[in-house]
């Protein structure tokens, strides 16, 4: 995950490199901080971010105006704004910010609106299978587990079981690694949908088990357990 902070006051510039390096400690995600004390720097990098974070008053203009700025540049990035000033939340959704941060800012509301990006990222990963009669959309979420079948794959939902020609490592490309795990040669599951497990097997929140290769044992609950630890998202 990258991270871009764009500011030029050296106490907000800390707080905000120091809660985001709090963050990817805590949650167990590698993330990648850049620094743009010129908007000129910002506009000339090659450097895609997943996340804005832009200070208000930078080179003497509010958060919201720099956001113009950045969005003739980047549409997809979550932008977060500070502001000292209430009143901008209003123009906050001309730019789709991803959040407006009041100042002074906690490092529990870094928190949160890093958290809810990840939430949104994984909630709206779009996943496209070719079925016999066309192309089923899934969301990532809705997805239990990837099963390999030869040249097909099922895709495993809470209630169906799908039998798809899309195969499946084209399907394991497609899903957010953050969130599945490849626990057997044939299977791969989303770990927000594990119920219970031991060393040789798990079984998912649908009752339905999916089986633990004996190489990849340990992993798996390093793994799981890392997984854990880093999801616990306020809601």
């Amino acid at each position: 995950m990258k991270v871009f902070i764009i500011g030029s006051d050296p106490k907000t510039i800390r707080f905000l490199t120091g809660a985001v390096g709090a963050y990817a400690r805590q949650k167990f995600v590698s993330i990648d901080t850049v620094v743009f004390k010129k908007m000129r720097d910002y506009l000339l990098t090659f450097d895609t971010p997943d996340l804005i974070f832009i200070d208000d008053n930078f080179e003497m203009k509010p958060s919201v105006e720099n956001a113009r700025l950045v969005r003739t540049k980047d549409m997809k990035a979550a932008v977060v704004l500070l502001s000292s000033n209430p009143e901008r939340v209003f123009e906050a959704f001309s730019v789709k910010a991803h959040r407006f941060l009041m100042k002074p800012v906690t490092q529990a509301d870094v928190f949160d609106a890093i958290d809810a990006y990840r939430k949104e990222l994984y909630t709206y990963r779009v996943i496209i299978a070719r079925t016999a009669t066309g192309f089923r959309v899934f969301s990532s979420e809705e997805i239990f587990a990837l099963i390999a079948e030869g040249n097909h794959t099922k895709i495993m939902t809470k209630d169906e079981v799908v039998d798809v020609l899309t195969n499946f490592t084209q399907l394991e490309d497609q899903v957010p690694a953050e969130y599945f795990y490849k626990c057997h040669r044939a299977y791969i599951v989303n770990m927000k949908h594990i119920a219970t497990f031991d060393s040789e097997q798990l079984e998912m929140s649908n009752k339905a088990v999916v089986p633990i290769s004996r190489r990849r044992k340990l992993d798996f609950h390093v793994r799981y357990t890392e997984f854990i630890k880093g999801h616990t998202f306020k809601e």
